[in-house]
């Protein structure tokens, strides 16, 4: 009888990058018509290895994969809190997750969009579609000389060190698990203090309980220069109302957000169309390279389960480990 691998969802084109990995293994691929969780646990219940991208796995869930023996949960990306990671552990299910696989494109596009909403491109361009030839003047400021604050400085936060340092921006940043120095960027100790003097803003941490709202109506108090503030990193590290409220205040200069709380955000919502806003759809991972690379990856967590292999990233120990 083939295993069953239960892909709960998926951003991609297609799923032949999994099947062929699995699929010589005696298994087959089988993708979910709902994310409901009582659709996934009928489904999960005959599942022999889990594989999500952006579904809730709630203790349900997992609790009726487990009854079938599954042993492996697979996240299609770096963050797991959509998965319920302390019960997996006791059901004694490997959790696993792609560390590193889209670190160049997120940081290319935490800097891109922020360039262009500093630059007034997309305002540029809008004008030039409309049929006008109007230069947007004084909202465009140089970029060289100013700051840029970095809350979270791990894989993808380094990466915008070095992306940044070349257009002469000057770079702080805070993170309450860095130990070491970071080349080009220089420390702070707390997020006030990384904000305080900032131009533009860019989140790259973890989405955890101090973390949510981490961009609230508080720390934009404490923003001293109006800065544009940038989110690739998850939707709830920024309060959307609060964001607006700033925006239309004043104290905020702009916002670009990949990611958004809640996702994607209701038509009609004003940041949809807001003048100072950048919205994109949660794409800042995305390139052919990269997406191929996750699907791979994430399938090859899979199979090294089904061969009896230690998986290459895991983010837990179960508890028969």
């Amino acid at each position: 009888m083939a295993r069953k691998v239960l892909v709960t969802d998926h951003v991609f084109a297609g799923l032949a990058i999994e099947r062929a990995k699995l699929e010589p293994l005696g298994a087959e691929v089988v993708l979910s018509a709902s994310i409901a969780e009582q659709a996934l646990i009928e489904q999960a219940a005959g599942a022999d290895a889990l594989m999500v991208c952006f579904a809730r796995l709630t203790a349900p869930i997992l609790e009726a994969a487990a009854g079938n023996g599954c042993r492996i949960v697979s996240r299609y990306g770096i963050g797991i809190d959509n998965i319920d990671v302390e019960r997996a552990t006791a059901l004694g299910m490997q959790v696993t997750n792609v560390p590193d696989y889209c670190l160049d494109e997120v940081a290319d596009h935490a800097l891109a969009t922020m360039l262009a909403l500093a630059r007034e491109v997309v305002t540029g361009a809008n004008v030039v579609r409309a049929g006008g030839w109007e230069i947007p003047h004084g909202t465009v400021h140089r970029i060289r000389g100013r700051r840029l604050a970095l809350l979270g400085v791990g894989r993808i936060g380094r990466r915008v060190v070095e992306r940044a340092l070349p257009f002469g921006l000057e770079v702080v940043g805070y993170d309450p698990f860095l130990t070491e120095d970071v080349p080009g960027m220089t420390r702070v100790e707390s997020s006030a203090d990384a904000v305080r003097e900032a131009d533009f803003v860019s989140l790259h941490a973890p989405l955890t309980e101090a973390t949510r709202h981490l961009v609230g109506s508080e720390l934009i108090d404490a923003m001293g220069r109006a800065p544009i503030v940038v989110n690739t990193s998850r939707g709830p590290l920024v309060d959307a109302e609060a964001a607006l409220a700033g925006l239309e205040s004043g104290k905020l200069g702009g916002v670009v957000l990949d990611v958004t709380e809640p996702e994607p955000l209701p038509d009609g919502h004003p940041l949809r169309t807001h003048p100072r806003a950048i919205v994109t759809p949660h794409m800042a991972f995305y390139s052919v390279e990269a997406e191929a690379e996750l699907q791979a990856r994430a399938a090859e967590e899979v199979a090294r389960s089904f061969n009896g292999e230690p998986p290459r990233s895991p983010v837990n120990r179960p508890a028969s480990a």
